[in-house]
């Protein structure tokens, strides 16, 4: 009769559950470089973030706008409870907790004056959902609301995003009037987004 031995099957099993665990990182992780999500003002590349952040929540836990929230299985195993930003209630007021909490460093400085450094994003304008676009002087209460300038009129009086100068504090998302007003279509979008660098360059690759 064979006798069983604990420690070669230890090993061979233990083998087996990190070479199954490498072949699986190996499936997921150019999805992970290719994440294209918000992340908090400040965070490293999305390779270099990921590579960091330990799903902790300090970020989320500590925003006292509540715009940070854990991103769901849908983002990827990986990806999910890492933070993202959502703008549905509130705008990013870069008061730098999120980086003062993270235990990784996986969020760096920010200046929301410089958004060459670090922003969030870009905010784009959705023409078939913007109110200015589709009914003259009927709004532009963005223009009035961007704290950094970086929204203006053109000729028609119609928003203009100033990329140089937006960061991506999502305060025009959060007052944008347009999923209210145009609900009876059938759809939630507001009539300007901010969007990841990679999105934006993409659109404008695209124009």
């Amino acid at each position: 009769m064979p006798v069983n031995n604990p420690t070669r099957r230890t090993f061979i099993i233990g083998g087996a559950a990190l070479l199954a665990s490498v072949v699986a990182g190996a499936g997921v992780r150019p999805f992970v470089a290719e994440a294209d999500v918000l992340r908090p003002p400040g965070a490293l590349p999305e390779s270099d973030f990921m590579a960091r952040c330990i799903k902790c929540e300090r970020c989320i836990s500590v925003c006292p706008t509540d715009v940070l929230e854990p991103l769901g299985i849908e983002g990827g195993l990986l990806q999910a409870r890492t933070p993202v930003v959502s703008f549905a209630g509130d705008s990013c007021t870069f008061c730098d907790k999120c980086r003062e909490v993270c235990p990784t460093a996986a969020i760096g400085a920010v200046d929301p004056y410089a958004p060459e450094r670090g922003r969030i994003g870009a905010a784009i304008l959705h023409e078939d959902r913007c109110l200015a676009f589709l009914e003259t002087n009927s709004c532009g209460i963005c223009v009035d609301a961007c704290p950094y300038e970086a929204l203006s009129f053109d000729a028609g009086r119609r928003p203009v995003v100033d990329e140089a100068k937006c960061n991506g504090c999502g305060e025009c998302v959060k007052i944008c009037p347009a999923n209210v007003f145009t609900s009876f279509s059938g759809g939630k979008a507001r009539g300007i987004e901010v969007v990841t660098e990679k999105t934006f360059r993409a659109g404008e690759d695209a124009r």
